[in-house]
């Protein structure tokens, strides 16, 4: 069997999440891990066979032995890593989104490199291979609901996530509903051509000291006329609520929350259903593991990658046009052309 060598870097939440799901799949050798707090991890590491650690990621791009890099770092990091792997000839899997900058030139710049060096770069909007929303995606495409007209996606975390860490991971535009409005771009087959933003801190009003929201409203319209409404929260007290619903000319498309089980208790005074699966490592384990598949798969067979550079932009404009729109309370139009010549 044909192996990717692949040099990890990042081991936090997510990053050691990722680990695990790459350490599954036979086609993956990993040869090299980094983090800037390896010694953190170092005991935990070696009792898994990994003995080369490092705490500068220039290490794993220096290192003949490996084709592939992972990127699992904080997103004020991802520009860089990516354009310092491109230039090392690497192979990338980044998770998104590649900036919280709000010019978007600089993340250009990043994928202009990308493309120089003829290095496959996959972005980590792992939404896309969750079975339920894949199962919307192939039946919207397949005809099954006619003329797609209307995508409502909900998004809601259990908890609220500590300040330092937000202001490294770019707040909810650009963290959180960065995710939406890649789904919401992904299941209409078309760009988001103008977005309607009102956001605000009805959770936590101290996430105005960092200039952040906790409460997101949007409407979207897309280049093909349809249109397309998304919420966010920061706290929902019962669980990690994720829905995706697609109207259309013949029907309607919707995947609802995923919970631990589906049995429902029925009684002469209520209905007692499960609560949503609590944190988003259990509702999209099956996604995470389907997006590092595809990527290998696109590797191995060179095959296009399932999220793109393109994809990445795309929603990273509609990020910027929300922020833009809720500081001047209209609508904002957002460039569908993309191009890196």
């Amino acid at each position: 069997m044909k192996k990717i060598n692949v040099g990890i870097i990042g081991l936090g939440r997510a990053g050691q999440m990722h680990l695990h799901n790459l350490m599954t799949l036979p086609e993956v050798n990993i040869v090299q891990l980094a983090d800037v707090f390896i010694d953190k991890f170092s005991d935990k590491l070696n009792e898994l066979g990994f003995t080369n650690l490092t705490t500068d990621y220039h290490d794993l791009l220096n290192n003949p032995e490996i084709d592939t890099v992972f990127v699992f770092t904080s997103t004020d990091t991802h520009e860089q890593i990516v354009t310092d792997a491109a230039k090392a000839g690497k192979n990338i899997f980044c998770e998104k989104p590649l900036s919280m900058n709000t010019i978007e030139s600089a993340s250009v710049n990043v994928l202009k490199e990308v493309k120089k060096n003829g290095v496959k770069l996959q972005m980590g909007f792992n939404r896309r291979m969750d079975p339920q929303f894949r199962d919307i995606y192939t039946q919207v495409r397949n005809g099954n609901i006619g003329n797609p007209q209307i995508v409502k996606i909900t998004s809601r975390d259990p908890d609220l996530l500590p300040h330092d860490l937000i202001q490294r991971i770019g707040g909810l535009l650009f963290d959180f509903t960065m995710h939406d409005f890649d789904m919401a771009r992904y299941m209409m087959n078309s760009n988001i051509s103008e977005v309607y933003a009102k956001g605000g801190t009805l959770i936590d009003p101290t996430l105005k000291d960092i200039n952040d929201i906790d409460t997101l409203a949007l409407v979207l319209q897309f280049e093909n006329g349809a249109y397309g409404l998304i919420d966010n929260s920061r706290k929902a007290v019962y669980g990690y609520d994720q829905r995706v619903e697609v109207f259309g000319s013949k029907g309607m498309l919707k995947a609802e929350n995923v919970s631990q089980s589906t049995v429902e208790l029925y009684n002469e005074t209520n209905k007692i259903e499960r609560k949503p699966l609590p944190i988003f490592v259990q509702r999209y384990h099956e996604a995470y593991i389907a997006e590092m598949k595809a990527f290998i798969s696109s590797l191995l067979e060179d095959k296009p990658v399932v999220a793109t550079g393109e994809d990445v932009i795309m929603a990273q404009r509609a990020a910027i046009a929300a922020q833009e729109s809720m500081k001047t309370g209209k609508p904002v139009k957002v460039n569908t052309h993309f191009s890196l010549a």
